[in-house]
């Protein structure tokens, strides 16, 4: 398999951990989304990364149904549990990483536009939500001391891990608030999936 994807995508960066954490083996291939030709267009019509290319030649798109399909593929080891109730509090966590990843995505674009074309109310808007969820997501890592040792990782913590390296990335002034939540991310880093997809 083949998975294109960027090193600074939150998105690819959860599928690539996932990845990792199942011991599955995949070629990844750097693309430049501001290449009008790059290659994941030729497999996704959205242009977007992260795209998993089977084995057959199909793809598989977004985030969150690839790592779905990978759940199915390779059920051992397992990122969600298979207790109804469970799966369900892990796929809303992955849901709150996802809006802090898409959040911070537009803050990033509407910080890139010319000052004075800027939208206060967006940037305000896209700030609130990630420092919201941000305070949720503390309260979570708490019942997860253990998880840079763990055997593997869970979708909810991949998720976690994905969308706080994506915020210390491109809007790092937003962390210092949650010291627990930052003190648990330090502790991952020494985790290898972690480790070795840590955005450059």
């Amino acid at each position: 398999m083949r998975l294109y994807a960027t090193q600074t995508s939150p998105y690819a960066r959860k599928v690539r951990i996932a990845l990792q954490e199942k011991a599955i083996p995949c070629t990844v291939e750097w693309v430049n989304l501001r290449d009008p030709d790059h290659p994941a267009l030729t497999h996704n019509p959205l242009g977007k990364i992260p795209v998993l290319l089977r084995n057959d030649g199909s793809a598989v798109y977004d985030s969150a149904v690839i790592i779905q399909y990978l759940e199915v593929l390779y059920p051992d080891p397992p990122l969600l549990p298979l207790d109804p109730d469970a799966r369900l509090e892990a796929l809303r966590i992955e849901a709150l990483a996802g809006g802090i990843m898409d959040a911070t995505v537009s803050w990033v674009l509407e910080q890139r536009r010319a000052t004075d074309c800027q939208d206060p109310d967006v940037l305000q808007r896209a700030r609130g939500k990630v420092l919201a969820a941000l305070a949720v997501l503390q309260e979570e890592t708490r019942l997860w001391v253990d998880a840079a040792t763990a055997p593997v990782l869970s979708l909810a913590q991949i998720a976690t891990v994905a969308a706080v390296g994506y915020v210390d990335l491109r809007a790092p002034d937003c962390l210092p608030q949650f010291p627990e939540l930052m003190t648990w991310m330090h502790a991952m880093r020494l985790r290898p999936s972690v480790r070795d997809t840590w955005p450059q």
